[in-house]
C-alpha cells in the first residue's frame, strides 16, 4: 500500500508536464501562423496583429474577415455602443469609396480608422489635386459626393486638415507650404457646403504644411504619403471612443 501511495504521488507531481507540452506546442503553432501570415500578406499580418493586441491588452478591436472588397463579418470584441456606431460609419465610408474607385488604388491612396481626433478618412493628395494645385480634381468631387450623406447622417463636427511635404513652394498663387494646405482644406469644406447643403457651423478647415509628417521627408514615396487631405468626423462630446482598426 504505501508503495503504491508513493508511485500515485509520483505520477501526480509530473501531470504538469503535460499542460506545459500542450502550451508550448499551441505557441509553437501560433507563432508559425503568424510568421507565415508576415510572408504572405504583410497588411493581413498587421490586422491580425492589432487585433491581438487589443485583445491582450483588455483594449477593443474590429477584425474584418476575408478580403476588403467582400462584406465578410467582422470579429467584434468588448465593443461598446459609440464604437460599434463607429465602425458603421466607418463601413459605410469605406463601401461609399469603394464604389468609386478601384479596388488597388482604394488600397494604395486611401485609408479609414480611429484615432484621438475621431474617424479620419485620409486621401493622398494625387487622388484629389494636381501637383502644387487646390483645384478638386472630378475623381475627388465624386467622392466627397458619396459619403456627403454619411456626414450629414452622423450630425457631428467635421473637420478637413490639409497637408504638404517638406519641398518648399512659391508660386503666384501660393508663397508657401503653409497657404496650399490651408486652400486644399477649404476647397474641401466649400465643395461640401456648395454641392451638399451641408450645415457650415459643424465644419472647419486646417493647414499644417509639413509640420505634421506621417513619415521622414527622405524619399518620393515618403514625400507622396505626407501630402495629404484628412475628413475627420469629430468624437461626439469630446470624449474618447476607443481604437477601431479595418482594413482596406
Amino acid at each position: 500500500m504505501r508503495r503504491r501511495r508513493r508511485e500515485e504521488e509520483q505520477e501526480n507531481h509530473e501531470r504538469w508536464l503535460l499542460t506545459y507540452a500542450d502550451l508550448i506546442t499551441l505557441l509553437l503553432a501560433f507563432f508559425i501562423m503568424m510568421y507565415t501570415l508576415s510572408k504572405q500578406d504583410a497588411q493581413k499580418y498587421e490586422e491580425v496583429s492589432a487585433y491581438l493586441r487589443a485583445i491582450f491588452t483588455g483594449g477593443t478591436a474590429i477584425l474584418r474577415t476575408g478580403n476588403a472588397a467582400a462584406s465578410g463579418p467582422a470579429v467584434n470584441v468588448n465593443i461598446t455602443p459609440t464604437e460599434a456606431s463607429n465602425a458603421e460609419i466607418m463601413r459605410q465610408l469605406e463601401e461609399e469609396i469603394q464604389s468609386v474607385t478601384p479596388l488597388e488604388e482604394m488600397k494604395r491612396n486611401f485609408s479609414i480608422f480611429v484615432d484621438d481626433r475621431g474617424i479620419v478618412v485620409r486621401a493622398l493628395d494625387k487622388e484629389y489635386f494636381d501637383e502644387g494645385k487646390a483645384d478638386l480634381k472630378e475623381r475627388a468631387k465624386n467622392t466627397i459626393r458619396r459619403i456627403i450623406p454619411i456626414l450629414k447622417k452622423v450630425n457631428r463636427g467635421v473637420r478637413i486638415e490639409g497637408h504638404t511635404d517638406n519641398v518648399p513652394i512659391s508660386t503666384q498663387e501660393f508663397k508657401s507650404n503653409w497657404e496650399l494646405s490651408v486652400r486644399r482644406a477649404t476647397e474641401v469644406v466649400r465643395y461640401i457646403i456648395e454641392w451638399g447643403g451641408f450645415p457650415p457651423e459643424l465644419l472647419s478647415a486646417a493647414g499644417y504644411a509639413e509640420y505634421r509628417p506621417l513619415t521622414e521627408n527622405t524619399s518620393p514615396e515618403n514625400r507622396a504619403m505626407n501630402r495629404r487631405i484628412e475628413i475627420i468626423i469629430e468624437k461626439p462630446n469630446g470624449k474618447n471612443t476607443g481604437r477601431i482598426v479595418t482594413g482596406l
